[in-house]
């Protein structure tokens, strides 16, 4: 790791500490200035991570800057502390008042010579460039704009010292800062006197790293490749011809929707205490227009099928909003609309017969009830749950709320879809995924529990699991017995070497998806990733190899799409 990062107010209970490979601190000498600084990220951000560990504890981030300020200015002689945050605008600038990240004009009225806190705040998350107020001067920003005010910066009185990143390396902030020394004995041994500040913008055509350039070329060489390699089997053919995805329910329609909806479970479970009710994406949001055969579905594939750059959010919406996007979706039908519905989690009754506006009949919550065989324990994801009808969802702006997942382009109001804009974002567009990277993150957490149930014995692997990760191995192992046959042993084991080992079942349980999608972010992928990322940026030698071979087409996932019902239209059933 050739920099540190830094969570300061983040504690594992298991050790009482920061999160392993983090750090709580840095220290660096520059100039003859001792400088601390902290990392601090907001609560609200937690609940965007999808697989947040249960063992990670958010602390105060004014609480833990005031703690690390007794530390660093104590026992380390820090003269200066500059804070590092993970916050929105407005998040940021009540963190600078609480610890006192003041400007040089609020120190002449309020002295800040004998508060702990900190000196600075350097901040990321909002997709805006912000230089607050305070600032003594800034080339290329014009702090002091009142005619296009940063969003959340009304609290800004020119009291506070606070820089915003901006996004996607667009931007870059150069500070010299001017410090003066403190009376003997007091808590800050300098404060900050002046702050000049420029803003960096980059533009097309300035001057490149060669050595970036070097890896650039290696790394678009190998994509290219690795779009060739294949990420899971389809036991059936996938049908993404648009007269069929347009007009009614499909088979891939209803998987693709079916690993989108506990991709943000965990997250939601955390801030809100429940997973999402159910998922609502349009027959245009799968691309293709062809029928992919029984047999291999190269990662090209996935991103042919979904080459759309919006992020899936989650809204909070009330049953008049569901049935009014559902009946826009069903609005032009029998024209071949891309606004035609593909649900998960919810079945739909609609008659293609009554005019537009009238169309949906019905809508009930699916709800997972364990079969004979399966364990009774929701969300292990080892069962194969039998979906049955749940409460239905009225047609009512008062009552339940539902936690519906969807394209960002939808939840603007997008191909007809005027009844989402204006509710409520459980997962908004920030902190959601592209819908490819959530299909290929479960692509690729069940290629590895295939590898690990057939590596089970014996394997190095293994012993280096984290216990989650064990856990769903374990649980899917216990699956794969309840599904065999009655065969003698020897005859089940070679058929897991064969095929048992590879099949997700046509119907999995929540805790399937969520465990699967959960994987990636806590093990390493490259056993099973067709593309070595790390690899190939370390090589850099252009030769376009991305280090995969035979063993990466071993224990591919293999799927079996279903059409289910789950969206019948009663004129033509």
């Amino acid at each position: 790791m050739k920099f540190p990062w830094l969570l300061s107010n983040i504690i594992d209970e298991n050790t009482n500490d920061v999160p392993e490979h983090l750090h709580q601190f840095k220290i660096l000498d520059r100039s003859g200035v001792r400088v601390g600084i902290i990392g601090l990220v907001e609560e609200d951000w937690i609940s965007t991570v999808s697989s947040w560990p249960p063992n990670f504890k958010f602390k105060d981030m004014a609480e833990t800057g005031r703690e690390l300020s007794q530390l660093l200015r104590g026992e380390h002689c820090c003269d200066l502390i500059i804070a590092l945050t993970h916050a929105r605008v407005p998040n940021d600038i009540q963190l600078a008042k609480d610890l006192f990240a003041s400007s040089p004009s609020a120190q002449r009225t309020r002295p800040i010579t004998g508060e702990h806190g900190v000196d600075i705040l350097l901040g990321g998350h909002d997709h805006e460039y912000f230089a607050s107020k305070g600032m003594t001067s800034w080339e290329g920003y014009n702090c002091n704009d009142t005619s296009k005010p940063s969003i959340g910066s009304d609290a800004d009185h020119g009291d506070i010292l606070v820089v915003k990143s901006g996004t996607d390396f667009r931007d870059l902030s150069e500070l010299t800062l001017e410090l003066e020394d403190t009376p003997s004995g007091s808590i800050r041994r300098k404060v900050i006197k002046a702050v000049h500040g420029k803003r960096h913008t980059i533009q097309p055509g300035m001057p490149s790293s060669k050595k970036l350039q070097k890896i650039l070329k290696s790394v678009l060489s190998s994509v290219s490749e690795t779009l060739k390699a294949p990420v899971c089997i389809t036991e059936v053919e996938l049908d993404l011809r648009s007269q069929f995805l347009r007009t009614g329910e499909t088979a891939s329609g209803n998987w693709f929707a079916d690993v989108l909806r506990h991709a943000y479970d965990d997250a939601l479970y955390k801030k809100y205490g429940s997973g999402s009710d159910g998922v609502l994406i349009c027959g245009g949001t799968l691309r293709g227009d062809s029928v992919y055969p029984p047999g291999e579905i190269a990662l090209g594939n996935i991103m042919e099928i979904l080459p759309f750059e919006d992020p899936i959010v989650v809204l909070e919406l009330d049953g008049e909003a569901l049935w009014g996007a559902l009946e826009a979706g069903l609005s032009k039908y029998p024209a071949q609309e891309g606004r035609f519905p593909i649900v998960s989690g919810l079945k739909v009754s609609w008659d293609s017969r009554r005019e537009p506006g009238e169309r949906v009949l019905g809508i009930w919550l699916v709800q997972e009830a364990p079969s004979r065989s399966s364990e009774s324990s929701s969300g292990s994801g080892a069962g194969t749950p039998v979906p049955v009808d749940g409460e239905p969802i009225k047609r009512e702006k008062t009552g339940r709320m539902y936690k519906i997942v969807t394209r960002e382009y939808l939840a603007r109001g997008y191909d007809g879809y005027t009844a989402l804009p204006g509710h409520n974002y459980l997962v908004d567009d920030e902190n959601g995924q592209l819908m490819s990277s959530l299909v290929r993150k479960y692509l690729l957490g069940s290629r590895y529990v295939n590898r690990m149930v057939r590596c089970r014995d014996g394997s190095k692997e293994m012993d280096h699991l984290h216990t989650d990760t064990a856990d769903v191995v374990k649980r899917e192992i216990d699956h794969r017995k309840r599904h065999a046959d009655g065969n003698h042993w020897p005859n089940i084991q070679k058929k897991w070497q064969q095929t048992t080992a590879k099949i997700l079942h046509k119907l999995r349980s929540r805790g399937h998806y969520l465990d699967h999608i959960n994987i990636t972010a806590r093990e390493h992928m490259s056993v099973v990733d067709c593309f070595n990322g790390m690899k190939v940026r370390r090589e850099s030698n252009g030769n376009g190899k991305n280090g995969h071979g035979k063993r990466y087409s071993e224990d591919l996932p293999v799927i079996h799409p279903v059409a289910d019902g789950r969206f019948k239209d009663v004129a033509r059933n």
